[in-house]
């Protein structure tokens, strides 16, 4: 794996900004999205960062770039995921970033910005969700075969039910990895009979920005996010 450009910018909601940048960001591997040091003097996480702002900082807005794919963004907080961050890439897919979040967040020292930054061959597919209560998570599944694959907590690896059971999921949005050619479904949330609850459509991350789109999916213990391919 190579080492590509990441970054991005966070949105408060008092008007701060929080400039992000790794130039070494190592791709196929969670990594931080640090603070750019070109711009407030050193690399520090962002939680660390806002947190000495005058009247600390509320996440609001953001967005995240990388020069291939991105999988999936999240505000990392004492080991859990706090927010989501909308993502695309450094060419053509970061034209509408930075862009709002479903449930504004404040960051406190500690927090991270952690970045999944795929090759332009990588088929990771990830699925970033929102909840009524204000809570995130992020689920991904790398197709290596045709047919039915399903989604799974990237912190434990568990199904979504069994991560949000008892939530409602308002707000979505899904990244397709190198799967253009591939796919024969959309990502779809199932209730426990294997019923369709949501779709969401994956968008392509080097050609267009993923933000949050409204869905409406109620989460059961038997729940599980999928979708198809044909290779």
């Amino acid at each position: 794996m190579a080492n590509v450009d990441c970054y991005g910018a966070l949105i408060g909601s008092r008007g701060a900004t929080i400039p992000l940048a790794n130039t070494l960001q190592v791709e196929g591997t969670l990594d931080e999205t640090p603070t750019d040091s070109n711009y407030v003097g050193s690399q520090q996480s962002a939680g660390t960062y806002g947190d000495q702002l005058a009247g600390g900082f509320t996440l609001v807005s953001g967005g995240i770039v990388a020069e291939n794919e991105i999988a999936y963004c999240f505000v990392r907080s004492a080991g859990t995921i706090k927010a989501a961050i909308p993502v695309g890439s450094s060419g053509l897919g970061g034209d509408s970033l930075p862009a709002p979040l479903p449930y504004p967040k404040r960051l406190v020292s500690g927090d991270q910005i952690m970045t999944m930054a795929n090759t332009a061959a990588d088929r990771e597919v990830g699925l970033s969700v929102a909840c009524t209560s204000g809570e995130y998570h992020c689920f991904s599944v790398s197709p290596a075969a045709p047919g039915e694959h399903e989604l799974v907590s990237v912190l434990t690896g568990l199904s979504i039910g069994e991560t949000l059971q008892g939530r409602q999921v308002s707000h979505a949005f899904v990244t397709a990895g190198n799967n253009n050619l591939n796919f024969t479904s959309p990502v779809y949330i199932l209730d426990g009979s294997g019923i369709p609850t949501a779709a969401c459509l994956p968008n392509d991350t080097s050609t267009s920005s993923c933000e949050w789109h409204r869905v409406n999916a109620q989460i059961t213990l038997n729940s599980r996010a999928t979708f198809r391919t044909d290779a």
